[in-house]
């Protein structure tokens, strides 16, 4: 076995979560995209991880995460969040950090959430997000941008929705089904037990209760739903905004490579 590969299995949740959680202790809902498949194999190991806030991730946290190969790190928050000063990966010198404000709020902000009472703000604040091409275009091209060998770390302020969008366009280009899309954007909000759980029966576990689940697999269909009949598929959507032929091929080279 390998240093990579020991380390792969020395930073993953062993038991119950499955091996795409990882167990770095002050990072916010971390984990690969590695381990999906796909019509062209299964979607690599060390080339994408999202994750919510970084804020509070230790110094130790972090040279793990370097020793794992993160060497680029994605900010997909706006500026009123203060990126550059709350994001640490930002004054690390071992890695290439860039901002780009894929939507100006928190659309998972407790506050936010119980003021508008309603499931479908989410989706329409996740088209909003994918109608901006130009930063979407920004977000991907940056991705594209990591080298063989290395790895790319981006996040949001609570790896839910700005991350998980970003994450369903990169399983997209991949060629990952809408089931494991949607999957990967429930993982978010319960446990990968539970979330396997639902997908597989349609029942909420009864650990679980107030139709998280359900509304949060509502909306994240509907906008997959929306690029697919709008575009015809996620890769013809991401070359709506701007993002270059080569750009694509890289993107899957590096997701599937």
């Amino acid at each position: 076995m390998g240093f990579l590969d020991r380390l792969f299995a020395e930073v993953h949740t062993p038991g119950a979560d499955g091996v795409r959680i990882l167990d770095i202790p002050s990072a916010m809902n971390l984990r690969e995209l590695g381990g999906y498949e796909t019509p062209d194999g299964t979607t690599a190991a060390h080339r994408f991880l999202r994750c919510g806030s970084t804020r509070c991730m230790s110094q130790k946290d972090r040279d793990r995460l370097y020793d794992y190969g993160v060497t680029h790190v994605l900010d997909l928050r706006g500026f009123g969040e203060s990126p550059e000063q709350t994001c640490p990966f930002a004054r690390d010198r071992r890695m290439t950090w860039a901002n780009v404000s894929l939507f100006g709020q928190n659309l998972s902000d407790p506050q936010l959430v119980a003021a508008q009472r309603d499931l479908d703000y989410l989706a329409r604040g996740y088209l909003a997000m994918l109608g901006n091409h130009e930063a979407v275009r920004q977000v991907l091209a940056f991705l594209a941008t990591v080298p063989q060998g290395e790895c790319a770390l981006f996040h949001c302020a609570a790896g839910m929705d700005r991350t998980g969008m970003v994450a369903m366009l990169l399983l997209g280009v991949a060629g990952v089904s809408r089931d494991d899309i949607v999957r990967d954007y429930l993982y978010s909000f319960a446990r990968v037990p539970e979330v396997d759980a639902f997908m597989a029966t349609g029942k909420v576990p009864e650990s679980l209760s107030g139709g998280r689940l359900e509304g949060r697999l509502q909306t994240v269909g509907r906008v997959y739903d929306a690029i697919a009949s709008s575009y015809g598929s996620v890769g013809r959507y991401v070359e709506a905004c701007g993002l270059t032929r080569d750009e694509l091929s890289l993107l899957r080279e590096r997701l599937l490579g």
